[in-house]
């Protein structure tokens, strides 16, 4: 039976641009611009909602009085657009000046605290770790200017004050957010600053994230105590201090632990933690046959499903067979996911580049290590979790991949 005849494993509905944030929910994609993809976490809605609020009732009614509220709101709406658009330029900057150090940069996230610049894998160097940083910063100190530059001249030119305080509301916003972006605590602009600062001092890339992501912690405690004292005082809006401290000290631990990930496994490449020769689902079986066959061993939750002819097709994990409809007719090939939705990696490609671009959820994901057209190996969680343990200890000796 030929490979044609098998038939594909399916793609993921969500398309290739669909991405799942740290918050286990979808992100939408917006398109892409310099083949990132842009998307936007539901979340952002209530940012937009909220800049809008405070622009339609707290600052035009006094900037601009003698309207009505509808006129106010359309503005207040049009002006947190556009502060959306100056954010999203403000991590494009981020995203262009890494690809100029050969990063690849895989999306770009919108969401209610910000946005996310994905990289595939960190800087190598701490003037490229200084420089992408700055870059966002500046490109906001930049819009920030010319908004100012424009509402001066709209004013000038007689303008109404509903146009011009949005612009100049524009203004001052993303002065706010170049200055607060460039606090020296991690995850902010000025951490990665920080980091690069201490790095380029004193040669260890550890260190630097280390104390980035202690003065993360350490300012994300003092926004979060400072802004329940204002809600204890009647001020409702001290719970966004709240939660962005909140998420500074989270985030300050995860940058930390991501740290001493890099500098565990850095020297690893990925065929010196894969598994190889792994268990494969044929994608001619059916479901039912191969799921008998599991009876008696091994106990793998995930497998690469490989042709008659060892074509590799995707990947498919025992929940997805569990929930096939008719296990009895329904081949493999028909229930997996389908290349290129599923990851895929060199056996020479760093470990910690894999990781960066690359989450592995246990009992679905494993990434497929391919040498050419073969199939090499997997990664799975289990294979990093083993790894990081094993490091602890003795160092984990590289191994050569025949083809």
């Amino acid at each position: 039976m030929r490979a044609t005849d098998l038939g594909p494993c399916s793609r993921d509905p969500r398309g290739r641009d669909a991405e799942v944030m740290r918050t286990g929910l979808p992100s939408v994609p917006l398109g892409r611009v310099r083949g990132i993809g842009v998307g936007a976490h539901w979340s952002t809605i209530v940012a937009v909602l909220v800049m809008a609020q405070v622009v339609a009732v707290s600052v035009l009614p006094r900037a601009a009085p003698g309207h009505p509220a509808s006129a106010y709101w359309v503005a207040g709406v049009l002006a947190s657009l556009a502060f959306m658009l100056s954010l999203l330029a403000h991590e494009l900057a981020h995203a262009l000046t890494a690809q100029r150090f050969d990063i690849t940069v895989t999306r770009i996230d919108l969401w209610l605290l910000g946005g996310v610049s994905r990289l595939s894998s960190p800087p190598r160097a701490p003037r490229a770790e200084f420089l992408i940083a700055v870059a966002g910063p500046a490109t906001s100190v930049v819009v920030g200017v010319l908004a100012g530059a424009a509402g001066t001249v709209l004013a000038a030119w007689g303008a109404p004050a509903l146009v011009v305080s949005p612009v100049l509301w524009l203004a001052v916003t993303n002065g706010v957010l170049a200055v607060f972006n460039l606090v020296p605590a991690a995850p902010l602009d000025g951490g990665r600053v920080l980091a690069a600062a201490v790095w380029w001092r004193t040669g260890d890339e550890r260190r630097g994230t280390a104390v980035a992501a202690v003065a993360g912690k350490a300012f994300g405690l003092v926004l979060a105590a400072a802004g329940l004292a204002q809600v204890f005082a009647g001020a409702v809006s001290g719970l966004w201090l709240v939660l962005l401290g909140a998420y500074l000290v989270v985030s300050g631990a995860a940058e930390q632990s991501a740290g001493e990930v890099r500098h565990r496994l850095g020297g690893l490449l990925v065929r010196d933690v894969m598994t190889a020769d792994p268990m494969i689902a044929p994608g001619w079986w059916t479901v039912r046959g191969f799921l008998r066959g599991l009876v008696s061993g091994p106990h793998r939750r995930v497998f690469p499903v490989v042709s008659f002819d060892g074509t590799v097709l995707g990947v498919v994990s025992l929940a997805e067979l569990a929930r096939v409809d008719d296990p009895l007719t329904t081949r493999i090939s028909d229930a997996c996911r389908a290349l290129p939705d599923v990851p895929v990696a060199s056996p020479e490609e760093p470990l910690v580049d894999l990781l960066a671009r690359t989450p592995l959820g246990r009992g679905r994901d494993v990434v497929l290590v391919l040498r050419g057209p073969n199939l090499a190996g997997v990664v799975g969680p289990e294979d990093v979790a083993w790894a990081l343990e094993l490091s602890r200890s003795v160092p984990i000796e590289h191994h050569e991949v025949t083809s």
